[in-house]
C-alpha cells in the first residue's frame, strides 16, 4: 500500500511538471523556410488601391499576399495560431523571422514582425471622403498568453500610418494584458491631411520577446475604404473559420495497407468532421445559407458528396458547428492502397463581392502512405521531457493499434532546432503489456541530433533491421538524465485518443491525461505482414544462470549476441569468432536489468530479460 502511494505521488508530481514547465512556444520553426521561398517579390512601384481589403483566405499558408503587403515582415498566414478566428486564415505575428528563426535572445524584448501595406493613392480624398481602416486583433495564440507587458517589458501590437513627409506616425496601440483575449474589431478614421497622399501606406508591428513565438498577435479581416463611419463593422459575409476536423478517427494519417486491413475499412474514418462559420451581418433577419461536403482522391478523382444541409443563420452568430459524416462515401472514396484525400466544406451563400467568397469554403489533405501520425505536420509549440539529473531515463511514446502484423522500418521526429541539435536520444519499440508499454523495448536504437533538419523538418532515423509488431505496439524517444530539456514539435491542433500517450519516469509508466497536443513523432512501417507469435527457434532459446554474476550461458542456436541497458543502448555485443558461441563472458558490465537480443538464421530477433548481479 506505501508503495502504491508512493508512486501515485510520484506519477503526480511528472504529471504536474509536463503541465508547468515542459511544453514551451516554439523557439524556430524549420517550416517556415519553405513557407518563406513562395513569396513572390512586388516590382519597384508597385501599389494597392481603394478599396483595400484582405481576410487572408485567397491563399495557403506562407507570408501574405504580394498583391496587398511588402515581401518581409516575418508575419505568417495560417489558420492554425488563432483561437476562433473571424474568417478562416488569419495573419500571425509569431515573433519568428520569414525563415522560422528568432529575431534574438530570450532576454530581449523588441520589435519583431511587420505588416506593411504596399503604397495606396489617397491624393484627391478629403476629411469628407469618410476614409476609415478597420480590423480585427487577438493577443496570444493557441499556444497560450503573451506575456504581460510592463514599465520593463515591452509586450505590444501598434498601427501606423506614413505621412507625406515620409514619417511613420503610431496611430493605436494595445499593450499586451497578459491574457490571450477573442477577436475584437477596431475602426479607425483617416482623415488628417498629413495622410491623404499619394503614397500612403499603414503597417502592424509586434513587439514582444525576440527569442520564441510566445508574444503573439494575429490580425484578420483588414478593410480600408471610402465612405464608411465609425459604425461601419459589419459585413454581408458568412465565412468558414476553425480548422477543418479529421478525415480519420483515431489518426491524422495512417498506413493504406493497415485502413485495408481493417474489418469495416468505413470505421476508420471519422463519423463527424467539420468547422464552424461566423455571420458577420447584424440583421436583424437570419441569413439563410446552403453549405455542402465533398471528398476527392487526389489528384482528379471524382468530387463525392458527403455532406448537404442549410438554415437560417441567426444575424452576428458566432463559431456555428457545420459537420458532415465522411463514411457514406467510404466505398467509393477508399482505394486500398497509398492515396491523398481531400475533404472540403463549402457555404452557398449568395455573396455578389468576390473579395469574401474565398471564406466560404475551406479544406484539409490526408496522405495514406506508410506512416502513422497523430499530428498535422506542423508544430504550434515545443516539448520536452522532465529535465531530472541522475536517475534512469525518461521516455515519451504512443501507443498504436495495429488491424494486421506489420514491421517499424524508422521513426520520422520533428526537433526543434538549434536546442536539440547535438542531444542525444533513443528511439523504441515496445510491445504491450496490460495496457501500457512493456518494461523493456521491442528494440531501440540511439541517435544524434544533427544541426539541421529537412525541408517540413521531419528527421527520419532507421532500425538497422525492421521490427515485427502485432496487436498494439507502443513507439517513443527517450533521453538520459542529464538534466536537459531536449525539444520536438508540438502539434497543438491535434490529439490522439485518451490514454494512448505515455511517459516514463523512474521507470515507471503512467498516461498522461492532462496533456493537449500531439508529438511530432511518427512510426514508418513496411507493410510485410509479420508472424504473431515468436518463431519456434526464438522460444527455444534461454538464458541461464539468470540471474548471474557475469558468464551466462545460452542454450539454442542463434547467430549473433547484443546487449542493451535500459536506455536502449549497445553496451556489448558479439563479434568475429565469437559469434554464436554458448558462453557468454558478460562480467564487465555493471549490475542492473539487461536486454539481450539474440539474431537467429531465419532473420527474427529473439529478445531476453537479463539480470546481472555482483
Amino acid at each position: 500500500m506505501m508503495r502504491s502511494s508512493f508512486l501515485l505521488c510520484l506519477l503526480l508530481t511528472w504529471a504536474t511538471l509536463l503541465r508547468a514547465q515542459n511544453v514551451q512556444p516554439l523557439s524556430a520553426d524549420p517550416t517556415r523556410m519553405a513557407s518563406a521561398s513562395k513569396a513572390h517579390p512586388v516590382a519597384r512601384g508597385s501599389s494597392a488601391t481603394l478599396p483595400f481589403f484582405d481576410d487572408f483566405a485567397q491563399q495557403p499558408e506562407g507570408p501574405p499576399n504580394a498583391e496587398h503587403w511588402e515581401p518581409r515582415g516575418g508575419t505568417l498566414v495560417n489558420n492554425r495560431f488563432p483561437v476562433a478566428p473571424p474568417s478562416r486564415n488569419v495573419v500571425t505575428f509569431d515573433g519568428l523571422k520569414a525563415n522560422g528563426q528568432p529575431y534574438g535572445s530570450s532576454s530581449f524584448y523588441s520589435d519583431t514582425d511587420t505588416l506593411t501595406s504596399l503604397p495606396i493613392d489617397l491624393s484627391g480624398l478629403t476629411a469628407g471622403s469618410n476614409l476609415y481602416l478597420s480590423f480585427f486583433w487577438q493577443a496570444g495564440s493557441i499556444v497560450g498568453a503573451p506575456s504581460a507587458a510592463s514599465s520593463t517589458r515591452q509586450v505590444a501590437f501598434t498601427l501606423e500610418f506614413l505621412n507625406n513627409a515620409g514619417q511613420w506616425q503610431s496611430i493605436w496601440s494595445q499593450r499586451s494584458p497578459g491574457k490571450r483575449t477573442d477577436f475584437a474589431q477596431e475602426i479607425v478614421a483617416v482623415a488628417e491631411a498629413q495622410y491623404l497622399h499619394a503614397n500612403f501606406q499603414f503597417r502592424f508591428h509586434s513587439i514582444g520577446n525576440q527569442a520564441t513565438t510566445r508574444d503573439s498577435w494575429s490580425l484578420d479581416y483588414v478593410k480600408l475604404d471610402r465612405n464608411r463611419s465609425v459604425a461601419d463593422t459589419t459585413y454581408r459575409d458568412i465565412a468558414t473559420s476553425a480548422p477543418l476536423s479529421s478525415l480519420l478517427k483515431r489518426y491524422a494519417s495512417m498506413p493504406a495497407v493497415q485502413l485495408a486491413a481493417s474489418p469495416n475499412p468505413t470505421d476508420e474514418l471519422n463519423d463527424q468532421t467539420g468547422t464552424t462559420i461566423n455571420n458577420f451581418d447584424i440583421g436583424p433577419a437570419p441569413t439563410p445559407i446552403l453549405w455542402r461536403g465533398t471528398a476527392q482522391r487526389l489528384p482528379n478523382g471524382a468530387e463525392l458528396q458527403f455532406l448537404t444541409g442549410g438554415r437560417s443563420l441567426d444575424a452576428s452568430a458566432r463559431q456555428v458547428p457545420i459537420t458532415g459524416n465522411v463514411r457514406t462515401v467510404a466505398a467509393a472514396l477508399l482505394t486500398g492502397g497509398p492515396q491523398r484525400v481531400r475533404h472540403r466544406i463549402l457555404l452557398s451563400t449568395n455573396e455578389t463581392d468576390p473579395r469574401t467568397q474565398p471564406n466560404d469554403s475551406i479544406s484539409r489533405v490526408t496522405e495514406l502512405a506508410d506512416y502513422y501520425a497523430y499530428d498535422d505536420g506542423t508544430a504550434e509549440a515545443a516539448v520536452s521531457l522532465p529535465a531530472l539529473t541522475g536517475g534512469p531515463a525518461t521516455f515519451f511514446s504512443y501507443r498504436i493499434d495495429l488491424n494486421q502484423p506489420d514491421q517499424v522500418r524508422s521513426v520520422r521526429l520533428y526537433p526543434v532546432l538549434p536546442n536539440a541539435a547535438g542531444r542525444a536520444i533513443t528511439l523504441a519499440v515496445w510491445a504491450d503489456e496490460n495496457g501500457k508499454p512493456a518494461e523493456k523495448p521491442l528494440a531501440s536504437v540511439p541517435f544524434t541530433v544533427p544541426a539541421t533538419a529537412p525541408a517540413g523538418g521531419f528527421l527520419e532515423i532507421p532500425f538497422p533491421q525492421p521490427v515485427g509488431v502485432s496487436g498494439t505496439f507502443y513507439v517513443g524517444y527517450g533521453q538520459a538524465s542529464a538534466g536537459q530539456f531536449v525539444q520536438f514539435g508540438l502539434d497543438l491542433n491535434s490529439s490522439p485518443p485518451t490514454n494512448y500517450f505515455f511517459y516514463q519516469v523512474r521507470n515507471e509508466w503512467a498516461a498522461v491525461t492532462d496533456f493537449s497536443g500531439a508529438l511530432m513523432l511518427r512510426p514508418v512501417m513496411t507493410g510485410n505482414v509479420t508472424a504473431a507469435t515468436p518463431s519456434r527457434a526464438a522460444a527455444l532459446l534461454t538464458l541461464y544462470p539468470n540471474p548471474t554474476t557475469g558468464i551466462v550461458q545460452v542454450k539454442g542456436r542463434y547467430t549473433h549476441a547484443t546487449v542493451l541497458d535500459a536506455l536502449g543502448r549497445t553496451v556489448w555485443q558479439q563479434s568475429g569468432k565469437a559469434n554464436s558461441q554458448p558462453t557468454l563472458d558478460l562480467s564487465g558490465l555493471p549490475a542492473g536489468v539487461y536486454l539481450m537480443r539474440l539474431a537467429l538464421a531465419d532473420g527474427s530477433v529473439a529478445t531476453k530479460r537479463l539480470v546481472l548481479t555482483r
